[in-house]
């Protein structure tokens, strides 16, 4: 079965910098058990990248060192254009907007995108099995919610990271 790990800004925001605990703690288990973590595009703006340039990173990203050492990737873009990937992310921008009380409007894209992206690389069959590690609640229950109802049924599995989580992360998550 192939995995794919899709991880959000606020996981790498929570982690703090690469001289952060947390950070290495992160690095190491990815590192042991041989796995990245992807990243849309659209986080990876947030993170201070430019996935239009040549080589990333890019900007002033503070976590060069995960996309140098290659346990950070990030996407590909999105293929809008599909109606499941269009579907998913409109869905879950109005799951996300009731949850938080908020407009649809001023949802981030990024978040979105976790969803749309677990849905490409499940439909395209680039994988069997997509955790998605966010701090967003509502994006991580709109993803699990959304996937099973568009046939990806026991397929997503959400993992909140919270300081603890980081504080304990061994490869074995990975394994």
């Amino acid at each position: 079965m192939t995995t794919v790990y899709i991880a959000d800004t606020g996981a790498f925001v929570r982690c703090g910098g690469p001289d952060k605990d947390k950070f290495q703690r992160l690095r190491r288990a990815l590192r042991q058990a041989g796995v990245s973590l992807r990243v849309p595009q659209r986080v990876y703006k947030e993170l201070g990248g430019d996935p239009t340039a040549d080589e990333y990173p890019s900007g002033n990203i503070p976590h060069p060192d995960g996309f140098e050492e290659g346990w950070i990737t990030v996407a590909d873009e999105l293929d809008y254009t599909n109606p499941l990937i269009s579907t998913v992310m409109d869905e879950a921008r109005r799951l996300i907007a009731n949850a938080t009380n908020r407009d649809q409007d001023v949802i981030e894209k990024a978040d979105t995108a976790l969803v749309g992206l677990a849905a490409q690389v499940l439909e395209t069959g680039e994988a069997d099995h997509v955790v998605l590690l966010t701090t967003d609640k509502p994006a991580g229950r709109a993803a699990k919610t959304l996937l099973p109802q568009h046939g990806f049924r026991d397929r997503l599995e959400f993992r909140y990271v919270s300081v603890t989580y980081l504080e304990t992360i061994t490869g074995d998550e990975f394994q």
